[in-house]
């Protein structure tokens, strides 16, 4: 079955290719490899290589770059398009000194391997410095500190004083699975250091690798080479939404016979196309058009109304709808064996969580019978509960098979009502690794989700927030179940108005969607216009606050893998809390010295104004940094304020933001 590409893009607002892969190695020598590199196009970026070809460039992968490796690609032209495969000739060179040379990066540039991409740069999307300005006054997007906008309206940067070097102890093994894995990035983060420097210098024919601040939502910036002072390797795009962070980094490398001081790099900037073509290749687009919440509520009722069974536990109907017959045909099955089972009520209930062949439970679900009602044309299951281990084992195969393409479920579990186990949260990221729409008609909200991956956590979103959901950056609101003082409340809603006015509106919060700081943050939210989220949990202490745009569900045995999923969050919030917010706490700065979380400002936000309540967290925290049991930084990181304009004061200074 054909891999199915689905990422962010389409939400990015820039037309361009499919990561391009080596076809064949051409030639290779001690200090370079040629290759032919396949780059898959869509209709609409064919045109462009038709009309337009000097405004396509070549984007070198960013995780390649950054171990010091140059990729130089000949001109894209239509005479090298095959079908929807354009093929150029590239050669990649080691050019970092102190970054491993191709003697020990050789062996993974090979066929398949991701490259880059190609990107069309639109010049009618091109900003002049009055529309940089504008952009910048409306939030719409943060630049360095140091950014001069010069009339032409192309942007200079000064990159931080920072040298990033690379660890020495990197296996062979460590190699490839930055170059290969998804996770590769990630890895690189632990294993390139930053070092700060009081200056830059780049002597004749070295680079270095360093990083500057960055906040993109909409707009596009496009690096342009040769600048006289550091030449930039062709990493050259950095994408809306991808592009947010305190580490952007640079790879500049000095072409001339001189030595460089603190280099600079020119960029400009582009807009969102006027013309929405950011589709992908016919190859890998989804074919699921969705049903409308009524038409699945009837078949709800349908599969509620069925009484047939065979079983004392199994209450588990399934519909099998074929598209061409519509949804108000949809097949019911009913699980449970053909005949009555003799087995009793306390058997049954202890038998039917052993899968084994030893098991007492014959196991029997209808999904096992699918298999012929699903051969002609790929159809939709709806399940009245998220499927188990057996009906996962049977829906798999047949989507292999191509005979299943979406999953729609109206409950999450049978007995754990709206929350999903540890093995739920790993079969929907094997839905989502097999290209299969999953489809939650949630009684949380009342509204129909859709699963999608973000930064490799799995959430579900409302249908017609989802572009919002990928564009948005979030914001993680820790803090107390207790109610808020009206004080409070003013407080914490004036926080937020400070974080929309300095960030723009593609923003948003999550929280634990529990009652107290939680619930005020998501009506603030709400009431703001912006995206509001929850990762709820199943205990019996707090309410649930349900009102969300997005929300993933965790059983009670999930906690701790439930903090994981606030990793989407950019930057976290620490409101008046107890021991709940403190775990929180201690779990944000060890995922930030483990470079699991980039640095970033750790607000602690006193709430109700009682100017102490977070002050014994600074003396603890001084307290271990002077013993060398924290990283010193730490204390530099954290903002205690009961002022909204301190925290945004605080992102400006300590992100280095113009």
């Amino acid at each position: 079955m054909a891999k199915v590409l689905r990422d962010t893009r389409s939400y990015r607002g820039m037309l361009q290719s499919d990561d391009g892969q080596i076809l064949k190695i051409l030639s290779q020598d001690k200090n370079s490899i040629t290759f032919e590199t396949a780059f898959g196009l869509s209709p609409h970026m064919i045109d462009r290589l038709k009309m337009q070809p000097e405004h396509i460039v070549f984007s070198e992968r960013s995780r390649i770059a950054r171990l010091g490796v140059q990729i130089t690609c000949e001109l894209p032209s239509i005479e090298r398009l095959d079908g929807d495969l354009l093929i150029l000739t590239q050669t990649a060179s080691a050019v970092i000194p102190g970054y491993p040379g191709l003697d020990q990066l050789r062996a993974f540039f090979d066929e398949g391997l991701p490259i880059g991409r190609l990107v069309f740069c639109d010049p009618d999307a091109l900003l002049s410095s009055e529309q940089v300005m504008a952009a910048i006054e409306r939030s719409d997007l943060k630049l360095p500190a140091s950014t001069a906008i010069s009339s032409d309206g192309s942007i200079v940067i000064a990159p931080h004083r920072v040298i990033c070097t690379l660890r020495q102890d990197i296996s062979e093994e460590t190699f490839g699975r930055i170059l290969l894995r998804e996770d590769g990035r990630e890895m690189l983060n632990r294993y390139q250091i930053p070092k700060s420097v009081s200056h830059l210098i780049i002597p004749p024919g070295e680079g270095v690798i360093t990083t500057c601040s960055m906040y993109l939502n909409e707009h596009y910036v496009v690096l342009q080479s040769g600048f006289s002072l550091g030449r930039n390797l062709p990493a050259t795009v950095l994408d809306p939404i991808k592009t947010r962070g305190i580490r952007i980094y640079l790879e500049i490398i000095n072409g001339t016979r001189h030595t460089i001081v603190n280099p600079l790099i020119s960029a400009r900037v582009y807009g969102a196309p006027k013309e929405k073509t950011v589709e992908r290749r016919k190859t890998s687009a989804r074919n699921h058009s969705r049903y409308a919440l009524s038409e699945l509520k009837t078949v709800q009722q349908r599969l509620q109304a069925d009484r047939r069974r065979t079983c004392h536990f199994i209450d588990r109907s399934l519909a099998l709808i074929n598209p061409s017959k519509g949804i108000k045909n949809a097949q019911i099955y009913v699980n449970g064996p053909q005949q009555e089972c003799n087995r009793s009520s306390a058997q049954c209930s202890t038998a039917r969580e052993d899968f084994s062949s030893r098991s007492l439970c014959p196991h029997e679900y209808a999904t096992a019978r699918l298999h012929d009602s699903a051969r002609k044309e790929q159809g939709v299951l709806a399940l009245k509960y998220f499927p188990n281990l057996v009906e996962h084992r049977d829906i798999i195969n047949m989507v292999a098979e191509n005979k299943i393409k979406a999953i729609y479920f109206y409950e999450a579990s049978c007995e754990h009502g709206p929350f999903l186990s540890q093995e739920d949260h790993s079969r929907l990221q094997e839905y989502h690794a097999f290209g299969v729409d999953v489809y939650w008609v949630c009684n949380l909200n009342q509204r129909l989700m859709v699963h999608t991956m973000r930064d490799g956590k799995g959430y579900f979103v409302a249908v017609e927030r989802l572009a919002d959901f990928h564009k948005s950056m979030l914001f993680a609101f820790y803090g107390s179940t207790l109610p808020l003082s009206e004080a409070g409340v003013d407080r914490l809603g004036r926080l937020m108005d400070s974080l929309v006015s300095f960030w723009g509106r593609n923003i948003g919060i999550v929280t634990g969607g529990g009652s107290g700081v939680m619930e005020v943050a998501n009506t603030l939210a709400r009431q703001r216009g912006i995206l509001s989220g929850a990762n709820f949990l199943e205990i019996t202490d707090q309410s649930m606050t349900t009102d969300v745009d997005f929300c993933q569900v965790f059983q009670a045995t999930c906690r701790h893998s439930r903090q994981k999923w606030f990793e989407i969050a950019s930057f976290p919030i620490f409101n008046v809390g107890g021991l709940g917010s403190l775990e929180e706490l201690g779990i944000t700065l060890c995922n930030m010295k483990l470079s699991i979380m980039e640095r970033v400002p750790i607000i602690l936000f006193d709430t109700e104004g009682e100017k102490d309540f977070w002050i014994g967290m600074r003396r603890q925290i001084s307290e271990m940094v002077r013993f060398h049991r924290a990283p010193a930084w730490v204390e530099e990181y954290l903002v205690i304020t009961d002022n909204p304009e301190a925290v945004t004061d605080a992102y400006r200074k300590q992100l280095h933001l113009f």
